[in-house]
Order: C-alpha cells, then sequence, then structure tokens
C-alpha cells in the first residue's frame, strides 16, 4: 500500500499538533506537513501533491475558503480531496463551502474519533485507499495515547452513540408543516446523525431540517425535536429502484432547554 499523504492548515499550532499527534498515534503510516495559514499551503501545494487536505476556515493571509477556490480553479487539482476544519458551523457556512468544492466538513469542537472518521472515508471515496486496506492497516483503539485529544479544540467528549433496535429507533422528519416523514435511525451521536428515510423526502446538501427523536425505555419515554442540516444523501439499496434513502444530517446548535433533552435521551437506557 503507497503511503498516504496529509496536509494540515490551521493558524493555532496547538490544533497542528494534536491532528498530528492523533493520526499518529492511530496511523503512524501516513506522511503528515502541516501550513499555519493558506498562503504558505497554497506554496506547498504548488511544488507537492497530498491525498488529503485537512484546512481551518477562518486564517490570516488566506483563509481556507480562498484556498479552497484556488485548488478548484486549479486544473491540475480539482479532484484534490479537502476537508474543512473549522468552529463556524452556522447553514450559511457550510453551503459556502459545498457550493465553493469541499469534500467533508468537520466542524470544532470534534471528536478524535469523528475526525478518523471522517478522514478514513474521503480517502476510500477519493480512491486513495480502498476498503480492505483501510482494514489492513490494523486500527487499534489507542486515542487515548494521542495526548488528551479526546475532543480537539474544547469541549465536552462526545462519545458515539448507537440506537438500540426497538420501537424506540423510529422518529419524525419534518420538512415543514405539511412534509412529515417516517424515519428510521441508524446511528446517531451528539453531533450527527444517519437516518433513513423514503426518497419521496426531497432533500437538499445543506438544507435544514427538524427532526423528531424518541429513546428511553417504555416506562420512561423521551421525545425531542432537534435542527439539523442535510450533510450527505445515498441511496439505502444498490439499485437506482431503491425506494429509501440513507441521510447523513448535522445536528445545529440547540436552545439550552432542548440541547439538556437531547443529552437525556441519548444518555438514557433504551428498549
Amino acid at each position: 500500500m503507497k503511503k498516504i499523504r496529509l496536509l494540515v492548515v490551521d493558524d493555532a499550532k496547538f490544533i497542528r499538533d494534536l491532528v498530528q499527534k492523533t493520526l499518529r498515534a492511530e496511523y503512524p503510516e501516513f506522511e503528515i506537513q502541516e501550513a499555519d495559514n493558506g498562503r504558505r499551503a497554497q506554496s506547498i501545494l504548488k511544488n507537492q501533491s497530498f491525498d488529503l487536505i485537512l484546512c481551518d476556515w477562518e486564517m490570516p493571509e488566506m483563509s481556507g475558503l480562498e484556498l479552497l477556490k484556488w485548488i478548484r480553479s486549479n486544473e491540475d487539482m480539482q479532484d484534490q480531496s479537502f476537508i474543512m476544519v473549522t468552529s463556524l458551523d452556522q447553514k450559511e457556512n457550510v453551503v459556502e463551502a459545498l457550493q465553493a468544492g469541499v469534500n467533508n466538513y468537520v466542524t470544532k469542537p470534534f471528536s478524535a474519533e469523528q475526525l478518523i472518521s471522517k478522514i478514513m472515508k474521503e480517502l476510500v471515496r477519493s480512491g486513495k485507499l480502498t476498503q480492505a486496506e483501510v482494514n489492513s492497516l490494523g486500527r487499534k483503539d489507542r486515542i487515548a495515547s494521542a495526548g488528551g485529544a479526546e475532543l480537539l479544540a474544547g469541549g465536552l467528549a462526545a462519545k458515539p452513540v448507537t440506537v438500540k433496535k426497538g420501537p424506540r429507533e423510529k422518529g419524525l422528519l419534518l420538512l415543514n408543516a405539511e412534509q412529515k416523514y417516517p424515519m428510521q435511525v441508524k446511528d446517531v451521536n451528539p453531533r450527527e446523525i444517519t437516518l433513513q428515510v423514503t426518497r419521496e423526502a426531497s432533500l437538499q446538501l445543506g438544507q435544514p431540517v427538524l427532526l423528531g427523536l424518541m429513546g428511553g425505555t417504555e416506562d420512561a419515554p423521551l421525545k425531542v425535536s432537534v435542527r439539523a442540516f442535510v450533510l450527505s444523501q445515498q441511496l439505502a439499496e444498490r439499485t437506482p429502484r431503491s425506494e429509501q434513502q440513507l441521510v447523513k444530517a448535522v445536528f445545529l446548535k440547540q436552545d439550552p432547554e432542548t440541547a439538556q433533552k437531547f443529552d437525556q435521551l441519548l444518555n438514557a437506557p433504551q428498549g
């Protein structure tokens, strides 16, 4: 397997160090280079190539968005894999990045698990690695050894939570007062959710949605409606006739009361 080369671009040195330490602890095979702003990254990219760029948005001299637009305007780099890593989590920011050609979007704060998952998915999507090669890397649970990078850039640890099978796995997708669709929750954690819903639910990347989630037990049910935006979509089955779609959505900032209910739902016993 060829050596994977990554470029980490962020004006905050501690973020660059944390990203590098996390990745090296998990995948010592990776070759990682860094730049402290978009202008420096631009200079590096004129002479070197990388399998993936992890880039902050807000930086001096040249922002991450400006760097992304420059890359997409360069014929030799139009297919360059680019993940935006930023604290800008508003819908308009995500839409702007998508329109500029970003491949994925990670908001700060984020867990090491979330970052690594996005990286590996993009490397597979872009053909830099096959799923078999990813599996052969023999990744171990060594996140703790990454030096306190359980949640990069601060905040509370966002441990993934998988919804258990059963009646509480269902929910409701609301596009507006008239458009409501039953959905099935596949995975959910404090930052994002993967759900299955009919293709009749017409969705677009970056579109805001309201998700009615249920949890808890039959004796102590919990319900909460949370705001999110659509990050990605794909057919639920490998056939163009699939009547279902898998949708990944990222949760937006909730009001304090909703955030508390959502946290209770994620941490409550299921069944």
